[in-house]
C-alpha cells in the first residue's frame, strides 16, 4: 500500500513545512549538503517544493511521484525532469544518480523497506532527508485523544525520523529553528489536511479539535529542523531495517 496526495494537492504547500524565512533557511542547507553531486533524484517529489529549489540552483534533479495531481502543481512550478512512478519500482539503472532527496515519504509506503533498496540502488553516494527535531504537544496531544475516542493516527511504514535510530546518519546539521503556531497547527488538523487523519470521522476529528483549541488557542512553542544525510553504502550494507 501506499498513500497518493493527489486529494491533497490543492493545499499541500499551504499546510506543509516551516515558516517562509525557515523554509528558505532549509532549502539553504539542503542545497548545501547536494554541491558537488551532479545527479540527484527527488523520490515523492511531490509538488516539486524542494526540486524547485534544486533545479533554481544548477542542480540536475529528476522528481518521481505516484500522485499525478501534486506532479501537476509541479509543473505550474516549471519544475523539469518529473515522471509519475512508484518509488518501489524506481524507473532507473543501478547508480543513475550521486545523491537522492528522500523527505516525508517512507512513512507513506507499508513496504517502506523495498522503497529504501530502491533508492538505494539508483543512488551511488548519499541520501538527504529532513526531520523535526522538537517535540510537537499539540500533535501529541491530538494522538493521545484519538487513542482515547478509539481511534489511532495512521502511518503505513517507517519515517525518516525512525530510521535516524536504525542507521546512523553520516551527518545531521542544524537548518533551522522558528516559533510554531498551535493555531495554525490545529487549523490544519481541523481540515484533516495530514494522511494520518483521513481515516478518523469527522464528528471524531471535530471533538478532538474543540478540545485542542481549549488547551492550545493563542500558543506558540519551538520548532527546530535538521537536514539528515546518510551514505548509501551505510543504508545498503545494514540488515537492522528490514
Amino acid at each position: 500500500m501506499r498513500t497518493s496526495f493527489d486529494c491533497a494537492a490543492e493545499f499541500y504547500d499551504r499546510t506543509r513545512g516551516p515558516p517562509s524565512d525557515a523554509m528558505r533557511q532549509l532549502v539553504t542547507s539542503l542545497v548545501n549538503e547536494l554541491k558537488g553531486y551532479a545527479r540527484v533524484l527527488d523520490v515523492g517529489v511531490g509538488t516539486g517544493r524542494f526540486a524547485q529549489h534544486f533545479q533554481n540552483a544548477g542542480l540536475e534533479t529528476v522528481g518521481i511521484d505516484i500522485a499525478g495531481k501534486m506532479l501537476e502543481k509541479a509543473v505550474g512550478k516549471r519544475v523539469k525532469n518529473l515522471l509519475k512512478s512508484d518509488a518501489c519500482f524506481l524507473p532507473f539503472r543501478d547508480n543513475a544518480f550521486e545523491a537522492s532527496v528522500c523527505i516525508h515519504l517512507l512513512h507513506l509506503i507499508t513496504d517502506w523497506q523495498e522503497a529504501l533498496r530502491e533508492i538505494c540502488r539508483v543512488t551511488r553516494d548519499v541520501m538527504l532527508s529532513m526531520i523535526y527535531t522538537s517535540e510537537n504537544p499539540v500533535r501529541q496531544t491530538y494522538n493521545r485523544l484519538l487513542a482515547e475516542y478509539g481511534y489511532k493516527t495512521q502511518r503505513l511504514g517507517k519515517g525518516e525520523w525512525e530510521l535516524k535510530d536504525v542507521v546512523k546518519p553520516w551527518k545531521s546539521v542544524f537548518a533551522c529553528a522558528f516559533d510554531n503556531s498551535a493555531d495554525q497547527l490545529i487549523a490544519h488538523l481541523s481540515r484533516r489536511a495530514y494522511s494520518s487523519q483521513w481515516h478518523i470521522p469527522e464528528e471524531v476529528n471535530a471533538k478532538g479539535i474543540c478540545e485542542l483549541k481549549q488547551q492550545f488557542s493563542g500558543k506558540m512553542f519551538p520548532a527546530e529542523v535538521r537536514v539528515l544525510v546518510w551514505r548509501i553504502d551505510d543504508l545498503d550494507c545494514c540488515n537492522a531495517y528490514t
